[in-house]
């Protein structure tokens, strides 16, 4: 009785959900389908759009994941049937079975899941996955129980139960119910943590003690239902060929010297790097020199990998001028080790004379140009294992020795050893080591080596180290054996490790930061001694816990790393196949960078030393903009792209497209532009108010509370205010402070709000707007999501998928087909193919008097060839070659400048020469300029508008 009354009650809460979605002008009568790709994934739709994806998964003890591998089989005569395969991390193998079919009742999904041995997991499942901006403020039913998908992150779990009927509402009022044929376990979780999304995870949980049997399957099965009934659909792999929709484009990596596309004055600067000092941190979280103090600064570049740093001195001298003229004044050496060392005498800290003679050159190139450089004192240097584990045969791992260096005396002895040798070296081509020379403007610890990374899957000779290192900590930190017991959550041992009861975690986290303090101090004594005045940052990627942020008040700067389409490797790492989620940043509410701005300290700088929106993801064109806009409205002080190059062979002819390079990408490159005139030239104003946590060393240390992410739920505000943290709750102009108060209960008195409670944005927001922060007419809301910066310059519509850039020099944004961007100097029409189109000034003026003009009209770039596994393009099976092949598309730029009849507009080389004229026409005293990708058969993304006095 009670199981029909749990089915009835779902059956009538799901009944209102439609009619409440119905009623409301919901899109739940958009028609739905499934669209089942070549792996056996299955992709969600309502009309155009993927709300979210089923995909049959595990986390392997302790949680690391895999899902399905490649493309799979199709038995013979079955048209919904698949057989594929997940490769767990450690190599285990699980067949997997999955029948996709259309029946009465909507779509039936049927999955046999069988390993091949036996594996330890923590979980062997079926996934939903659904991006957060479809499902953030929608809401759910379980067996009678209903619920809401919360519009700001506030935790993790939201429910776990065996689950017989479950109807999904998304925000915009799509519905979809999934009935199950017997009791399944079914997590409901909020990922915002980590990344955007939802998931429903269908499958047992378990604890990755006892191991899952060899031979024994997990079968799954429910039937997908919507009100407008659902269409299956089965997709079929595509290759991309020049024609009619794909154009080739004619590549010139160098630009022309006074084109339109010089850059090397649209900042005046200054040569050589360090002329002015050495570049110093300020007490208002900014950088400047040491000669100007007063003066902030900011720096916009791109990291060099691997053979990229190792060329002819004639290279050299050609490539710091051509990233002069990009724009850039900042380039980071990084994954440089590799080629430097000379391990044939049987260490890893010798440098070969050759390639440093190499690596000083170029050092000295960019220094003579005004480029400053920073790199890390370890990235991935191939070092012995028998170097920090005497009689340890072969290599020692790249993240295993990240973790060594803090626990390991061996480890750190040679890390101090090869840093002494690179920094404590003579640079024959400027005269003074590289540690005195203020050029090397920055130095990070550790490449992406926060300890939360890897702590849950050390090798054992590592976590020997790490556990004697946490119970010699222990024993210092609690000498006395009941304390010790009570911060350990009642154990009376150190075990397991890393610790899994949420009191002795806490503990744990303390321990993490304090670790990562010592070492930061251990480093910078010997590069006292070195002389070296270059800025220090660690802990620069992935995992932060709250205690971190006591850990980066002894930096000199905040560092962090972020990618949109980072791409995700299905079977081997940095091997085809690769999965990317290919989906608009803009339609998302602009992810990307929000994450890392909150980890900012207001009395520091911060800087991102790698961002991406990365290849072959097809909405890389607006990452320019959405990246120059964010650290402009972030008041952020220094951005690396990553990468110029992975490699030499790129550097001087055209090479084919890849995840990372600029070089080889003409599109990436394009937008780069954008972050030049918006972050580095300041096109954008920064937010003139700002929302900090207050967390004092005392809070997160002493009376810590909560081992949760640093990373607030309203992250979002990024486009709207300067967020981040502060380690005092003195009064700052501007400034909504949101102590913890852990420590202080004082500090709780007349405070707005929790910073982590589930509705802290909408009282943030609020509070915003009746201080008179956000003007009246200011568009931001939650339930959109629509950001709007408070001066108005900025706008993401994220139900609209559209961005619009309204600043007096650079102006313009990103829309689908079909759609109007309006700002006050130009309108942009947006025909043929969705675009990111802008324009610039170049000469310094408002682009309205203006005399010359960048025009950039952005589609979607791939190699000739390129394949993939499915119409959306997801799963990339083969990188293909040049030519590069440019989406064709329309638009229209219309202009409002002076002297517009007498303007003159031409296509651009991507080298910045001009080519053929383009015909104009003046309407109502405006400038109207067709922009067509097809240029008599070859690509053009490039315009160059002059206007005579």
């Amino acid at each position: 009785m009670r199981t029909v009354h749990c089915l009835t009650g779902a059956i009538t809460i799901l009944l209102g959900m439609l009619a409440y979605a119905r009623g409301a002008g919901g899109q739940s009568e958009a028609p739905c389908s499934v669209m089942v790709e070549t792996t056996g994934r299955a992709s969600v739709r309502f009309g155009r759009r993927s709300i979210g994806t089923f995909e049959p998964g595990l986390h392997e003890a302790v949680w690391r994941g895999a899902s399905l591998s490649g493309t799979a089989r199709r038995p013979e005569g079955s048209t919904g049937s698949f057989l594929g395969t997940i490769r767990a991390p450690g190599g285990a193998v699980v067949d997997v079975e999955t029948r996709i079919q259309a029946v009465q009742e909507g779509v039936a999904f049927a999955y046999r899941l069988t390993p091949r041995e036996a594996i330890r997991l923590n979980s062997l499942h079926v996934t939903f996955d659904l991006p957060a901006e479809v499902l953030a403020g929608g809401s759910y039913s379980a067996d009678g129980q209903a619920g809401q998908f919360p519009g700001q992150f506030g935790s993790v779990h939201l429910r776990s139960a065996p689950t017989r009927d479950l109807a999904i509402r998304t925000r915009s009022g799509q519905t979809l119910r999934m009935v199950f044929t017997a009791p399944t376990p079914v997590l409901l979780q909020d990922n915002r943590q980590w990344g955007p999304t939802f998931s429903v995870r269908i499958g047992p949980q378990m604890d990755g003690n006892e191991a899952w049997p060899a031979g024994k399957p997990l079968e799954i099965r429910f039937t997908l239902s919507s009100p407008g009934g659902v269409k299956v659909e089965y997709d079929q792999p595509v290759r991309i060929t020049a024609g009619t929709d794909w154009l080739p484009l004619d590549v010139e990596l160098d630009v022309q010297p006074g084109s339109v596309l010089d850059f090397s004055k649209i900042v005046p600067w200054h040569a050589p790097a360090g002329a002015l000092g050495p570049v110093i941190a300020t007490s208002d979280g900014h950088m400047a020199f040491a000669k100007q103090p007063g003066q902030p600064v900011r720096f916009y570049g791109a990291n060099l990998c691997f053979s990229a740093h190792y060329i002819t001195h004639e290279q050299a001298d050609l490539l710091a001028e051509r990233l002069r003229m990009l724009g850039y004044n900042a380039i980071r050496f990084h994954h440089y080790e590799s080629e430097l060392v000379d391990r044939s005498g049987g260490n890893s800290v010798t440098l070969n004379p050759q390639k440093l003679d190499q690596l000083d050159y170029l050092f000295a190139a960019l220094k003579k140009r005004g480029i400053y450089i920073t790199t890390d004192l370890y990235v991935s240097r191939p070092v012995f294992a028998s170097e920090v584990w005497p009689g340890e045969p072969g290599d020692v791992g790249m993240d295993e020795f990240k973790m060594a260096v803090p626990v390991n005396d061996r480890a750190f002895a040679n890390y101090k050893a090869f840093a002494t040798a690179l920094l404590g070296h003579v640079n024959p081509y400027t005269g003074i080591t590289w540690a005195q020379d203020p050029a090397l403007a920055w130095l990070s610890l550790i490449n992406e080596g926060n300890p939360g990374n890897f702590i849950g899957s050390l090798t054992p000779r590592l976590k020997a180290d790490w556990v004697r290192a946490w119970q010699d900590w222990l024993t210092r930190t609690y000498p006395d054996a009941a304390k010790r017991v009570e911060a350990l959550g009642g154990a009376a041992a150190a075990d397991p490790f890393p610790p899994t009861n949420e009191r002795a975690r806490l503990t744990f986290e303390v321990f993490l930061a304090e670790n990562q303090t010592a070492l930061l101090e251990r480093v910078r004594a010997f590069l006292r001694e070195l002389k070296c005045s270059a800025l220090l940052t660690n802990m620069n990627a992935w995992t932060n816990p709250l205690q971190l942020q006591a850990t980066r008040t002894h930096f000199g700067y905040v560092d962090d790393h972020f990618y949109v389409d980072h791409p995700e490797f299905v079977e081997r790492p940095w091997s085809l196949p690769s999965r990317c989620p290919n989906t608009s940043p803009v339609a998302a509410g602009a992810p990307g960078g929000r994450n890392c701005a909150a980890l900012r300290l207001f009395d520091r700088p911060f800087t991102v030393s790698e961002f991406n929106y990365s290849a072959p993801g097809r909405f890389r064109g607006v990452g320019g903009i959405l990246t120059g806009a964010l650290g402009a409205v972030q008041d952020w002080s220094v951005i690396w792209r990553f990468a110029y190059s992975h490699t030499r062979d790129n550097l001087f002819q055209p090479g084919p497209l890849g995840y990372f390079d600029v070089a080889s990408d003409p599109l990436n490159m394009a937008a780069e532009r954008a972050s030049v005139c918006l972050f580095r030239r300041g096109d954008l104003r920064p937010a003139k108010a700002a929302v900090a946590i207050v967390a004092t060393p005392e809070d997160v240390l002493k009376s810590p509370a909560s081992a949760r992410s640093a990373i607030p739920g309203w992250h979002g505000l990024a486009w709207v205010a300067r967020i981040g943290y502060l380690p005092d709750s003195r009064p700052r102009p501007n400034t909504l402070a949101l102590p913890l108060g852990w420590a202080d209960k004082n500090a709780l008195s007349g405070r707005l709000t929790d910073p982590f409670a589930g509705d802290a944005g909408e009282r943030i927001l609020a509070e915003m707007k009746k201080r008179g922060w956000l003007p009246g007419a200011n568009r931001t809301t939650w339930d959109g999501p629509v950001f709007q910066s408070d001066t108005g310059e900025l706008t993401v519509d994220a139900p609209a998928d559209m961005l619009t850039l309204d600043t007096a020099r650079t102006a313009g944004g990103y829309a689908p087909e079909g759609s109007r961007i309006r700002t006050a100097a130009l309108d942009v029409e947006i025909g043929k193919t969705d675009a990111t189109v802008w324009v610039s000034s170049v000469d310094g003026a408002p682009i309205a008097s203006s005399k010359r003009l960048l025009i950039t009209h952005l589609t979607d770039l791939q190699n000739s060839g390129t394949r993939y596994g499915d119409r959306d393009r997801r799963l990339l099976l083969e990188w293909g070659s040049v030519p590069h092949l440019v989406l064709n598309g329309q638009a229209t730029v219309t202009l409002r400048i002076r002297n517009a009849a007498k303007a003159k507009v031409w296509g651009l080389t991507t080298g910045g020469r001009r080519m053929a004229p383009i015909a104009t026409r003046v309407e109502t005293g405006a400038l109207v300029i067709p922009l067509s990708v097809d240029a008599g058969g070859k690509a053009r993304i490039l315009y160059e508008v002059e206007v005579p006095d």
